[in-house]
């Protein structure tokens, strides 16, 4: 299987600087535990991004749904520079594969 990750990072209306975070992905072992986390993509090192995270099971079609709210003080790993926000996807089991949903760029 070949397993796949969005991540979309929108703004909350009415809610400055709160941003709501969603993390889809297939193609994962159906019934499996993954865990979710936010990184900071910079050349030379990935930032781990505190909060939010999280984990589930993996849904018996191989899909994965996860959201949650993130401030932007958390999202901004890049102090007066453009961010790059990822979200990485990996099982603790099966050789615990990480898996890279697609990059945010913005300054948050």
């Amino acid at each position: 299987m070949t397993e796949v990750v969005k991540l979309s990072i929108t703004p909350i209306e009415g809610s400055p600087g709160v941003y709501k975070v969603e993390i889809s992905g297939s193609g994962f072992v159906p019934k499996q535990t993954v865990y979710w986390r936010l990184r900071g993509e910079d050349p030379g090192s990935e930032d781990f991004i505190s909060a939010p995270s999280g984990g589930g099971i993996v849904g018996p079609d191989g899909t994965v749904f996860f959201t949650d709210s993130a401030i932007g003080a958390n999202l901004n790993e890049d102090w007066g520079g453009q961010d790059e926000i990822f979200a990485d996807v990996y099982y603790t089991s099966m050789g615990g594969s990480h898996h890279k949903s697609n990059t945010i760029k913005r300054n948050f």
